[in-house]
Order: C-alpha cells, then structure tokens, then sequence
C-alpha cells in the first residue's frame, strides 16, 4: 500500500489500520438493542459480592476473637503477677516450710480462670527453686493456656 501526499484517499474521517471503517458513522452488524444483563451475569456477580462478604465477614469474626483473646490477656496478667510475688515470697521467706496454695479460680467479668501453681527445688544447697503458674480459660470453642516461671531463692538466716 502507497501513501500519496495529497491524496484524498485517507484524508478526512477515514483511519489506516482499521480496514476503512468510517470514525464518525460506524455501522453495527447488529442494529438490535439490547436492555438488562443475562442470568450468567446476574449470577457471576452474585457469586463474586458473595465471596466478598464472607471473607469480610471472617476477617471481623478473626479481629474480635484476637480483640477477646487480648482483652482476657490485660485483665489475667496482673492477677497471675500477683499469684507468683506471693509464691516468690513464701518460698523466699520459708524456704521448705512454706505453704503455697497450688489450685484456685479468678473471677473476672463472669469468666473463669483456672490456675495450677507448682514449685520445685533446682538447687538444695542454694536454695533456688522453680515456680511454674498455668493459667487456662475458655476463649469460645477453644481453651486458651497461658503460662509464665519465675524463681525464688531461699536464704537461710542464721
């Protein structure tokens, strides 16, 4: 194909590249026109607004239940603090002596807070011992444990 300068051939509404479709009056195979969506369309969308409403959803149900998780975390922690100074204390004052109470419940919010406290001797002749605390609650449909050490050390006074 030959350009030609001056030519009247592409001048005016006509574009090269398109097999001479007029720019400014194309013509339609189809001069029917067509109103509203088909049923596939209809239904892609549902699906695909659906989809997104469940993943919108799960991600709110997964914030909450981290929300709640935290929320019992901040409101147990000082109480357990508090469970493991009187240990600390009672071992570090009496040694093999003491009495420490091993077994309870925190009430806190009208949510129960199991906790087991245990303590063992490392070292005899120091006198260090071991205070493991397990803190469990129930967080929904599953049991949450938390658990935290802590040392004493006993000196005897003479």
């Amino acid at each position: 194909m030959m350009l030609r300068i001056g030519s009247n051939r592409f001048s005016g509404s006509r574009v090269l590249g398109f097999s001479g479709l007029n720019t400014r009056t194309r013509e339609h195979a189809n001069t029917r026109t067509k109103f509203g969506f088909t049923l596939i369309e209809i239904m892609v969308t549902t699906a695909i607004l659906s989809l997104g409403t469940v993943l919108i959803y799960e991600a709110f149900f997964i914030s909450l239940n981290s929300f709640n998780y935290c929320s019992n975390y901040l409101n147990i922690v000082s109480l357990a603090d508090e469970k493991i100074w009187q240990a600390q204390d009672n071992l570090s004052r009496l040694g093999p002596q003491a009495q420490v109470e091993t077994k309870g419940v925190f009430i806190n919010r009208n949510k129960n807070f199991a906790w087991n406290l245990s303590y063992n001797l490392i070292e005899a002749a120091q006198g260090l011992y071991s205070i493991d605390l397990i803190l469990s609650w129930q967080q929904g449909s599953r049991k949450v444990k938390l658990s935290r050490t802590a040392y004493a050390a006993y000196v005897e006074k003479k």
